[in-house]
């Protein structure tokens, strides 16, 4: 199944979106799974 999960806000830095960006690597199923990080401008 191959899905595009969207998520917005948290600082990577400080580990605040660990869990969900955990969950999204399990959501692959894969070991080394593929992903685009599309960061936004800020200040």
């Amino acid at each position: 199944m191959e899905a595009i999960v969207a998520i917005g806000g948290g600082e990577l830095k400080d580990l605040e979106t660990f869990l969900i960006d955990e969950y999204i690597v399990k959501l692959a199923g894969k070991e080394n799974p593929k992903a685009l990080f599309v960061p936004t401008a800020n200040e």
